[in-house]
């Protein structure tokens, strides 16, 4: 059974890459365009998802404030930080909620696939 990816971007141009990346390494793929309509998503089926993969820097709901939502109400699923912010500030700040990794933008996919397996695999 595939894997269930829900990528939280607010850069329509980042959903639609890494959306087609992962799709065509067979994961299953949802998107959100900000932290709300994510979070919302995964409240409807909290058991949907294997993965989130969200940028950090977004309006009303940024990443921080969603992987505390997440890791409080469904800590079961990991979370990967997908940003551009200075990596050694998103990996102090995201230790407080237990961020399971961080992809710094712009990325080769190959990283990002590497990452995403890698967190998989921890969290099975």
């Amino acid at each position: 059974m595939a894997k269930h990816i829900l990528i939280i971007d607010d850069q329509e141009s980042m959903l639609q890459i890494l959306s087609q990346t992962l799709k065509d390494q067979g994961y299953e793929v949802t998107t959100a365009n900000n932290g709300e309509e994510g979070l919302s998503k995964i409240k409807a089926d909290p058991q949907a998802f294997n993965l989130i993969l969200s940028d950090v820097n977004m309006p009303s709901l940024n990443g921080f404030e969603l992987l505390k939502q997440v890791k409080e109400s469904q800590p079961r699923i990991p979370v990967i930080f997908c940003t551009s912010m200075n990596e050694d500030v998103v990996v102090t700040l995201g230790k407080e909620f237990k961020v399971d990794g961080v992809i710094k933008k712009p990325f080769e996919v190959e990283d990002v696939l590497k990452t995403i397996a890698q967190v998989i695999a921890n969290n099975q």
